[in-house]
């Protein structure tokens, strides 16, 4: 079962986890820490995990350095990985995590979204605090309720069309991008399942007159309700 963590536990775990020194680990041509299967052991033990790989359901990977995924091969029962907070520039090497339900990748160095069809089971993934321009390639998650791509680039409705390919989002966070187009609230309306939008800091809200009823009415029909933080409401 993937383990419930509270809402700062990745700040609290920032305390505990330490970078690897140049002894701990391997180093790639840039000088990032390498992911190596020694190392990945290394880790099992020191936060009480199985030493055998694919008995692990969840991996804490983050604050680590890491600017590349890779030797998860043998880590088959995976539903939860974190790796926050490292220098990685890929979505990458998680062709043998088919159960995978949480992935977290925020705080990294990521331009685009690819590498997603293994992982059919994927439920939650968050992207947040990257460079990602554009919404897409999320048809290959059947499964997607939760989406946060919150302090990206995101501009346009363009930039966000690719939503409409993964109708079963309910949570969208997409707060504090460069959003200033109108005509998103073309693209959220087609998002059937949608429940949780979270637009905060974006310059799109100064141009939506009355823009929490206009959502309200745009993307609510019968009895669905949708959450709208409110100190976006002006």
């Amino acid at each position: 079962m993937v383990p419930r963590l509270r809402h700062n536990a990745t700040l609290e775990s920032h305390t505990v986890l330490k970078m690897p020194s140049e002894k701990d680990t391997e180093r790639d041509e840039a000088g990032y820490p390498r992911m190596t299967k020694t190392y990945l052991k290394k880790l099992c033990r020191e936060q009480k995990l199985y030493d055998t790989p694919y008995l692990n359901d969840v991996l804490y990977l983050h604050f680590k350095g890491f600017g590349k995924i890779e030797n998860l091969e043998e880590y088959t029962g995976l539903k939860c990985v974190w790796l926050e907070s490292n220098g990685i520039r890929k979505i990458e090497g998680l062709e043998n995590q088919p159960q995978l339900r949480c992935l977290f990748l925020q705080h990294n160095l990521l331009s685009k979204f690819e590498n997603l069809e293994p992982l059919q089971e994927l439920s939650t993934l968050n992207v947040s605090n990257n460079a990602i321009r554009t919404i897409e390639s999320l048809e290959c998650l059947p499964k997607l309720t939760t989406l946060q791509i919150a302090h990206n680039q995101l501009k346009t409705a363009d930039d966000m069309a690719g939503l409409v390919a993964c109708p079963t989002i309910s949570v969208l966070d997409v707060s504090h991008n460069r959003i200033e187009d109108t005509e998103i609230i073309d693209v959220l309306s087609q998002m059937p399942d949608l429940r949780v939008l979270t637009l905060t800091g974006n310059p799109v809200i100064k141009k939506i007159k009355y823009y929490r009823k206009t959502l309200i009415c745009r993307l609510v029909s019968g009895s669905l309700k949708m959450y709208i933080p409110s100190e976006q409401i002006l």
